[in-house]
């Protein structure tokens, strides 16, 4: 995948997640709505990066960001910061 299209789908993850939270902080859960969506998501991520690509894009999503706004980090085994930006999942996603 050219990064320009992973960078458009990783915004577009990040809008859908955004907008989840949005409306569960109204008091509207949607997560069990959208689950066979989110299970489609998981395996075409799989399918395309492998089980450790979708880990990281699923970390990257759904975990980086704390519930206080703090921005988490993850470093390889060279002690290298990985997953700080779209470009670098992507470089990440694209070794694994």
């Amino acid at each position: 995948m050219k990064y320009g299209v992973f960078e458009k789908m990783i915004l577009d993850l990040e809008e859908i997640s955004e907008r989840y939270g949005k409306l569960y902080d109204l008091g509207v859960d949607v997560l069990a709505y959208g689950e066979p969506y989110q299970r489609v998501i998981a395996a075409l991520l799989e399918e395309s990066f492998g089980k450790a690509g979708k880990d990281w894009i699923e970390w990257y999503l759904y975990e980086r960001k704390s519930h206080s706004g703090e921005i988490l980090k993850a470093w390889n085994k060279e002690g290298r910061e990985i997953c700080h930006n779209s470009r670098s999942l992507w470089e990440e996603v694209n070794t694994t």
